[in-house]
């Protein structure tokens, strides 16, 4: 077992969870209430360490983000939904080795210690997501099934649209509409810039792209980067971890960034 972190910027400084921090502040003063009638120095010993814990981790009572985030789901109108996946799934190792192949197709352009997407190919990319942007659901639905090989594709939740696709092998992602957009519409993107590529290649590309959205692919809004808090983030409610990239309008994630 490692080091035990004592600071946790994920749930401190502007990532603080107002309501968790006063639910943790509520029963530390009530242990050490109860310790005081045992013995006042064990229960001022008891208040210092409680108060440095929530100061500088956010919380108090282990597994707080968890345990508010499962209460947060039941008390919830709208049923929890599963992770947001893509029209291609892949693990962080595929998604580097794609960051380079973009690399050297001249898709991502390196400017010091970031990339940059490449402005023409950007251009085509924002004019396929407005082309898609226009569709309806169902329209969407007919152009994510010809995007992908051998996935069925069906709308659900039609007031907050989800594409669920069932792969040939059973495998199955739910997909939000501003995700679908993005990722087929560089799915298109790419065969035109880098025709010698396989479909399969450019939807695993398209996963990666998302990360470089300056704006919602659905509403147009421009993006934030945050770190969800256990009491809030974004709609979707899957307690993602680590830095998501959101439309605030629209309230969904649309990338998670890979660890560093």
């Amino acid at each position: 077992m490692g080091p035990i972190e004592l600071r946790r910027p994920e749930y401190t400084g502007e990532n603080r969870c107002l309501p968790c921090t006063v639910a943790n502040g509520a029963i530390l003063l009530v242990c050490c209430l109860a310790l005081a009638a045992l013995s006042p120095l064990l229960a001022l010993a008891a208040l210092l360490a409680g108060a440095g814990a929530i100061r500088y981790r956010g919380y108090l009572v282990p597994y707080t983000p968890r345990l508010t985030a499962r209460v947060r789901e039941a008390l919830a109108d709208e049923p929890a939904r599963p992770l947001p996946g893509s029209l291609a799934e892949a693990d962080e190792d595929v998604g580097e080795r794609t960051l380079e192949t973009l690399v050297e197709a001249g898709i991502l352009v390196p400017a010091g210690e970031r990339l940059h997407l490449d402005e023409p190919f950007r251009d085509d990319w924002r004019e396929e997501m407005a082309r898609l942007r226009a569709r309806s659901d169902e329209e969407l639905v007919e152009a994510t099934a010809a995007a992908t090989e051998e996935t069925d594709v069906e709308l659900l939740d039609a007031d907050r649209p989800l594409f669920a696709l069932t792969g040939s092998e059973g495998g199955e992602a739910w997909v939000s509409r501003p995700v679908v957009i993005a990722e087929v519409a560089a799915e298109r993107a790419l065969a035109a810039h880098v025709p010698e590529s396989s479909r399969r290649d450019r939807l695993v590309a398209a996963r990666a792209l998302r990360g470089f959205l300056d704006r919602c692919p659905d509403c147009e809004t421009p993006t934030e980067e945050t770190r969800p808090h256990c009491c809030g983030g974004v709609r979707t409610r899957t307690q993602l971890e680590g830095t998501v990239l959101i439309c605030p309008a629209c309230n969904e994630a649309l990338y998670r960034f890979p660890d560093a």
